[in-house]
């Protein structure tokens, strides 16, 4: 086989991008083996790499689950209310954890526990997207408005009520956090991974079941923040976060199968 010159020229035109990456690769990897450099420290993540890592890491996922599901409404020519209002409440939800990466780098502003007022700008979005999401489930499962719209009204209302009155009235963020994950969160959430397990055993579906699995693991590593989020045991609390992070894992990858398997239905 004989290699022309214009084969070269249309290998090195087609493939310039490849190229010059594995270029730059090279001398950089020179570099580096002649003078084993060492990386300058950064003091604002001396103390806090785990928590700036995991907020992080949690804003991808739950960004990528939002945009996500506003990509099929978009795709599905807007007609896909649930994907709508869940893909809107999961951008919201991330407002929490990208908190947490300013928190980690040192922002004052962003400490939660600082000041009673940050810690509900900060955590208001919870409210909002637990009722969104039974809104978007309501919505799946009745087309009686009242039974989606009353609910959903009386879920986010009581939600920034107790908000307000543990915060400003008791100004316990234990308080307030303690009956709101217990009372209102957690059993909307194993309401919302029973749904999905519902759905994904009567339409002989796979992908329902990684969402209703990502939900129930919301649902429990929530519970456990209570416990274990004070000083003494806080390296339990960030492994029970590490644990939240791995449940946002299914939820995304089950609404991304979810909709390769509706089209095969």
């Amino acid at each position: 086989m004989v290699i022309k010159l214009s084969d070269i020229r249309s290998f090195l035109k087609n493939n310039i991008l490849y190229i010059l990456g594995m270029v730059i690769l090279a001398i950089f990897s020179a570099f580096i083996l002649i003078n084993f450099p060492k990386g300058a420290p950064f003091e604002p993540l001396e103390d806090t790499f785990y928590l700036f890592g995991l907020g992080l890491n949690s804003t991808i996922l739950i960004l990528s689950i939002g945009f996500y599901l506003l990509y099929r409404w978009l795709k599905g020519k807007r007609q896909n209310t649930p994907q709508l209002v869940w893909g809107i409440c999961w951008v919201f939800y991330s407002w929490t954890f990208i908190i947490h990466i300013f928190r980690a780098l040192g922002f004052y502003w962003a400490n939660q526990t600082s000041i009673p007022a940050y810690f509900f700008l900060y955590r208001w979005v919870m409210v909002l997207f637990i009722s969104g999401m039974y809104y978007g489930i309501a919505t799946i499962l009745t087309e009686n408005k009242k039974l989606r719209i009353i609910p959903t009204i009386l879920i986010f209302g009581i939600g920034i009520s107790w908000f307000l009155i543990g915060l400003f009235v008791f100004g316990s963020p234990e308080f307030m956090m303690y009956g709101y994950l217990y009372c209102i969160w957690s059993p909307i959430l194993f309401s919302i991974a029973y749904t999905f397990y519902l759905y994904g055993r009567n339409a002989k579906m796979r992908s329902p079941y990684l969402i209703a699995l990502g939900f129930l693991g919301v649902g429990i590593t929530y519970l456990a923040w209570a416990p274990w989020h004070f000083s003494d045991v806080i390296y339990l609390y960030f492994i029970w976060y590490f644990l939240f992070q791995l449940s946002l894992v299914p939820i995304l990858l089950g609404f991304v199968l979810l909709t390769v398997e509706s089209k095969k239905v």
